[in-house]
C-alpha cells in the first residue's frame, strides 16, 4: 500500500518524526477548525489523542529540556493496542 501522506517524511532529508494514528480517517472533528462540523472521524479517544500528541511535540521542540515528546514515543512504540506509533530518524 502507497502511504503519499507520509512521503515527505520518508522522501525529505533531516531530522523528523512521523505519527501514524491507527485506524483513523482523514479529517477528526474539532481539528481542523474550531467551528468546524465536517469530519470523518469523531472518535473522541483518538481526538484526544492526537491533541495531545502535538501539545508534547511543541512543548519539547520549544523546551528542549521537556521530555513530553520522548515519553510519548516509549508510551506508544512497540505497544499492543496502542493508538499510533512515531517513528524518528
Amino acid at each position: 500500500m502507497d502511504n503519499w501522506r507520509a512521503n515527505a517524511y520518508y522522501q525529505s532529508p533531516g531530522p523528523k518524526d512521523l505519527l501514524t494514528v491507527f485506524g483513523a480517517e482523514h479529517i477528526f472533528g474539532g481539528i481542523s477548525g474550531y467551528d468546524a462540523l465536517e469530519t470523518s472521524d469523531e472518535d473522541p479517544e483518538r481526538v484526544a489523542f492526537v491533541c495531545k500528541s502535538i501539545l508534547a511535540y511543541i512543548r519539547s521542540t520549544f523546551d528542549p529540556n521537556d521530555p513530553s515528546w520522548e515519553q510519548a514515543k516509549k508510551s506508544l512504540n512497540g505497544v499492543q493496542g496502542a493508538l499510533g506509533s512515531i517513528e524518528s530518524k
